[in-house]
């Protein structure tokens, strides 16, 4: 019966590695550009809640007693 040779994953693994690395582009390697007009932060709640107060008020009070409902019903 002849030697059987074991399968060299290792080194079929690494190569696979190494050809992948040479196949991919510079845009894959390197990290994501960073944004040259990057849009501003999103308003706190606070600020949100003020604009919401001046432009429907109604709705800040629909608002006001969906949020109170909620704490009444979780110190319950």
């Amino acid at each position: 019966m002849a030697k059987l040779i074991p399968f060299p994953a290792r080194r079929v693994h690494r190569t696979a590695e190494i050809v992948l690395l040479l196949a991919s582009s510079r845009e894959m390697l390197c990290g994501p550009v960073p944004w040259s007009n990057r849009p501003a932060t999103p308003e706190a709640l606070g600020n949100m809640l003020q604009r919401l107060a001046l432009v429907r008020p109604t709705a800040l009070l629909v608002l006001e007693s969906v949020v109170a409902d909620i704490l009444a019903q979780i110190a319950t």
